[in-house]
């Protein structure tokens, strides 16, 4: 498993060496002679506000989510320990009865 590791590591170097190498082989006007201007314009397929506002809206949908969620947990917390006061008054009060007897 290492050797294929160091093997993996070792080809990625050499590859990454060789081409820079060849980059740093060309000149600049090798460069500039292969570059291509783009004729017209782009458009845009999906305007960039309706894809903001869907990502603002999923944003609070996931943190009004998560309130929610906490809160619910909140409730349940505060209901066990009520249930869990209860359990020790009740307690408490019965040794004191079966003592006393």
């Amino acid at each position: 498993m290492l050797r294929r590791i160091a093997l993996l590591v070792a080809l990625t170097w050499f590859t990454a060496a060789g081409a820079s190498a060849q980059d740093a082989e060309k000149t600049a006007d090798d460069r500039a002679a292969s570059f291509q201007a783009v004729t017209g314009g782009t458009q845009e397929d999906v305007a960039g506000g309706p894809l903001m506002l869907l990502a603002y809206a999923a944003v609070w949908v996931v943190v009004f989510g998560y309130v929610f969620r906490i809160n619910r947990l909140q409730r349940g917390v505060e209901a066990n320990v009520e249930r869990l006061e209860r359990s020790i008054a009740g307690a408490g009060a019965g040794a004191r009865h079966g003592s006393s007897t």
